[in-house]
């Protein structure tokens, strides 16, 4: 494996963490929207309480952002605070090699250190590698989450 380290976000790597949400976001079939990508990093980016938890992780050989995660904070209805992973992407070449691995370690310390009561992840179906991640880690399946796209015409029309 390449020299990996891990850092936070900052600024100066916007366009990496676009051609990284691009990808994500591609392969999984969607359509890229530059805007929303402006919304939820940039916003990120400029947080106080948010900016620490985009990390990345950059191969030192060729000083290439390589992978990217997103560990936010937020408050649930009942007042807990809940760390929220997402946004979790490595290129395919880094891949199987344990920089997923260090990646998400890294996300985890973060929101250990701001002292969250619970840590979760929602994941495709079909992301089956990434869910064998997180049951190394302990995350155990809570609820499952179904969704109704009002967009796609349906059959019956």
């Amino acid at each position: 494996m390449s020299n990996i380290k891990v850092q936070i976000a900052s600024q100066e790597e916007i366009d990496d963490l676009q051609d990284l949400t691009k990808q994500l976001v591609e392969g999984l079939g969607q359509k890229f929207d530059p805007k929303r990508f402006d919304w939820g990093i940039r916003r990120r980016l400029f947080d106080p309480l948010q900016r620490h938890g985009i990390l990345i992780a950059v191969d030192e050989d060729s000083n290439e952002v390589i992978g990217m995660i997103i560990a936010e904070l937020r408050i649930d209805p009942f007042g807990s605070s809940e760390g929220y992973i997402k946004q979790f992407f490595l290129k395919e070449q880094y891949r199987k090699k344990g920089v997923g691995s260090l990646l998400l370690e890294k996300a985890l310390e973060h929101l250990k250190k701001i002292k969250v009561e619970k840590i979760k992840v929602n994941i495709k179906e079909r992301a089956v590698e990434a869910s064998k991640l997180y049951k190394n880690l302990n995350f155990k399946k809570v609820y499952e989450v179904l969704e109704l796209d009002l967009t796609e015409k349906s059959s019956k029309d």
